[in-house]
């Protein structure tokens, strides 16, 4: 068997956080003579909050702060989205500055911008970020100069077109649930608007916690869902792991987050998680976690002295050969694993399936377009013992 070359692990794909030229001041720092007409500034920042029972209490600290002290500065519109189950505005305003005690203003400006964030409280149970995303770009679009959506929400959706409850999802390959929202009409329009993510994937009890990986491929499906959608610039910053919001707050049901991997009498299926690889290829995701996780299996082996066979499979949208060869290769990047930890390779086979494999999921659905999450769920693993394993 030829040995498997593990590729360097890319982080998940971000604009650097945003930029803003051309400021005079900032937040309470600014004076009366730095005062710059609403008219000349302007712009719009759009904070979306989750406020709900997974997600921790917002606030306008640490990376959210540069958002708050631009749009005081300058003058901006604001509004609050709430991104409940039917997300909706529960505040807005203008921070406008006149006469001569600019300082003393701005301080009220930035107090009415807090204070609209941390009262800001769901209506309805579940929560849905893509749509607050959608109101929230709806309302600010209108306004001139610099418009900015800044996200303070954990991002595990439970209600409109992206349920995370939906198994798979996370292990689905970003640009293809982008594509798929945008070919049924479920992306906001963002177009013309910046997007900043702050704690995607930071949740609150009782929402099980996210390991990094999770959280990465989070961070990763919303910032390519954003950048789908027109964003002209995205980030995506870490947030603070607080409690929730104090109150009586509508039911959030908990999003399951598997591992990706499980074992059963003499089968070990794979189908991402932990041991998910970089997509459409044979690069693990994170190769020291994958170490982690196998080698304990390849000492049973060793002890037991076990053969397996390892038999890879994938969706079906590309071509039958490729498919075929991409299957073959991840499965091989397991045995790859096992050989390095000095597993005989007279104990391994390797077999790729392609997307002819029984028990495969339709991938299309009656109009022909694709399910990502079903295309996720092919794409899988299963490794078969001469002797049950533990995991």
């Amino acid at each position: 068997m030829g040995r498997f070359t593990r590729l360097r692990r890319a982080a998940a794909a971000v604009v650097p956080a945003l930029l803003v030229a051309g400021l005079s001041g900032c937040g309470g720092d600014a004076t009366a003579d730095t005062t710059v007409p609403r008219d000349v500034a302007g712009g719009a920042l759009a904070v979306v909050v989750g406020a709900h029972a997974a997600a921790p209490a917002a606030d306008l600290t640490g990376p959210a702060a540069a958002a708050r002290d631009q749009a005081v500065s300058q003058q901006s519109a604001f509004s609050v989205v709430v991104a409940d189950g039917a997300p909706y505005v529960a505040a807005s305003g203008v921070l406008a500055v006149s006469g001569d005690d600019a300082t003393e203003q701005r301080a009220g400006n930035r107090q009415q911008l807090e204070e609209a964030v941390t009262a800001a409280r769901p209506r309805t149970p579940e929560t849905d970020l893509l749509g607050a995303l959608r109101v929230a770009a709806d309302s600010i679009r209108q306004e001139p100069g610099h418009r900015r959506i800044l996200v303070l929400d954990p991002g595990l959706s439970t209600a409109g077109a992206l349920d995370f409850r939906r198994a798979d999802l996370l292990d689905a390959v970003p640009q293809e649930v982008a594509d798929a929202l945008g070919k049924t009409d479920q992306l906001p329009n963002l177009s013309g608007l910046s997007v900043q993510f702050v704690g995607l994937g930071v949740t609150a009890e009782p929402q099980p916690a996210l390991t990094p990986i999770r959280r990465a491929q989070l961070q990763e499906l919303w910032t390519t869902i954003a950048t789908t959608a027109g964003a002209t610039h995205v980030a995506a910053e870490p947030g603070a792991g607080d409690g929730p919001p104090a109150g009586d707050l509508p039911p959030v049901s908990s999003v399951a987050v598997p591992p990706g991997y499980s074992c059963t009498g003499t089968t070990m299926t794979i189908t991402g998680g932990e041991l998910a690889f970089h997509h459409d290829t044979d690069s693990w995701f994170d190769p020291e976690t994958a170490e982690r996780i196998l080698k304990p299996i390849a000492d049973q082996m060793l002890a037991g002295q076990l053969s397996a066979v390892l038999r890879g499979t994938t969706a079906a949208l590309r071509d039958p050969a490729e498919q075929m060869m991409l299957s073959y290769l991840q499965a091989q990047a397991v045995a790859n694993l096992w050989l390095e930890f000095k597993v005989p390779q007279q104990q391994l086979t390797v077999v790729g399936l392609g997307s002819e494999f029984p028990g495969r999921i339709e991938e299309r659905t009656a109009t022909g377009d694709l399910d990502p999450i079903a295309a996720a769920a092919n794409r899988t693993i299963t490794i078969t013992f001469s002797a049950p394993v533990t995991c």
